[in-house]
């Protein structure tokens, strides 16, 4: 029986996995705390840029993680040290 610290095989390392939910779950404070209508004007502006970077951020590592997704189903045999995955390949330069 597999427990939720265990890694599946070609699983994203732990770091990354951790670091896209703790932007995720920051980006919930942020909302949650622009909904409770208790802060002001200015506060509120702060919180929605810091919460637009958080989606910024969010996103690009879901993009990051599809290009790896598309390394690994182009490999022969899913092993993806046969092609070191380079999160700027493939971005808009």
């Amino acid at each position: 029986m597999s427990t939720a610290t265990e890694r599946q095989p070609g699983a994203a390392p732990d770091g990354a996995a951790e670091a896209y939910d703790e932007v995720v779950a920051r980006l919930e404070r942020v909302v949650g705390e622009l909904e409770g209508g208790k802060l002001t004007l200015e506060q509120s502006i702060e919180k929605f840029a810091e919460g637009v970077r958080l989606a910024r951020e969010a996103t690009r590592k879901l993009d990051d993680a599809e290009r790896r997704v598309d390394l690994l189903v182009r490999t022969a045999d899913g092993a993806d040290e046969q092609v070191p995955f380079d999160p700027e390949a493939g971005k808009a330069r």
